[in-house]
């Protein structure tokens, strides 16, 4: 089965951390995400995807920039995430455009040709074992000439939010294996030349590739130790510590407090500066 793995992560560990959290992650990447919406004209769209999903919530802003005759699917590997994204959908009245939500693996050819006439995505591309064959099949479900648009993490070491926790928990801890380059994750798409180069392969035309800088703010007014519990068990770092021996667990975690106490502010809470792509495309 092609994406063994993240499947098996997000509907493990990784899924039910993200529906624990989905409160406090949707406060952090809600504006990058709202911006790469402000990519698309959705105008005259008829039938929209949101791929990966998640809990749903850029799909329900998705929805509320369509007409109600029209239509969103949200596509995701993860059932317990999608089980919250279903559960918000039938707590709301009937102003939005219907939407379906289907657990399926987008890499595949799962939809029908020429199907869609807009596709979005919010970090929810970057974890295709074969990225270049994803992308085709997504195009090959895309009406000609509609458009694509998503946002994706530039390099780590360009965001904090992950990669401070990480260095902080690596001072206690043995690091991992590094993962390859461009290995499915987070930051497989931190080099824009070769997103690049997988839609010219997969046969997207008018690509653009554009640096967006924001800062992702999260706790105003939360005590710190509050905002540390939940952060603690977010990326890439909790993870590592949950793998960890026992007996580093509790210094890791300090050694990581330590570090997330310099982002963090009594009026603002936890603020860090970060750094996407924002891609457009079209099929």
């Amino acid at each position: 089965m092609e994406n063994k793995l993240q499947i098996e992560l997000w509907n493990g560990r990784t899924g039910a951390s993200w529906v624990r959290h989905n409160t406090l992650l949707e406060t952090l990447l809600r504006g990058p995400g709202l911006r790469c919406l402000d990519q698309l004209d959705l105008r005259s769209v008829s039938h929209a995807l949101d791929i990966g999903c998640g809990c749903g919530n850029q799909t329900l802003s998705l929805a509320e920039r369509l007409s109600t005759d029209a239509r969103v699917t949200g596509v995701d590997v993860s059932e317990p995430m999608l089980a919250l994204a279903r559960d918000a959908v039938d707590h709301l009245g009937s102003d939005l455009c219907p939407i379906d939500f289907v657990c399926k693996d987008a890499s595949q050819p799962v939809f029908p040709a020429h199907h869609f006439d807009a596709v979005y995505s919010r970090f929810g591309v970057m974890f295709f074992d074969d990225p270049t064959e994803a992308f085709t099949q997504i195009r090959a479900a895309m009406k000609p000439a509609s458009p694509l648009a998503f946002i994706c993490w530039q390099a780590p070491q360009k965001n904090p939010f992950f990669s401070a926790p990480m260095q902080a928990a690596l001072t206690v801890l043995p690091a991992p294996t590094a993962p390859a380059a461009g290995a499915p994750g987070p930051f497989a798409f931190a080099d824009d030349n070769r997103v690049n180069q997988i839609l010219t392969d997969a046969g997207f035309s008018s690509i653009e590739i554009t640096a967006l800088n924001e800062r992702l703010s999260v706790g105003a007014g939360a005590p710190f130790d509050e905002l540390f519990s939940e952060l603690i068990e977010i990326g890439p770092a909790s993870a590592l510590i949950a793998e960890s021996d026992p007996s580093l667990k509790e210094s890791a975690k300090a050694a990581v407090a330590k570090a997330l106490r310099g982002f963090y502010d009594e009026e603002s809470g936890m603020s860090f500066e970060a750094n996407f792509w924002l891609v457009t495309a079209r099929a």
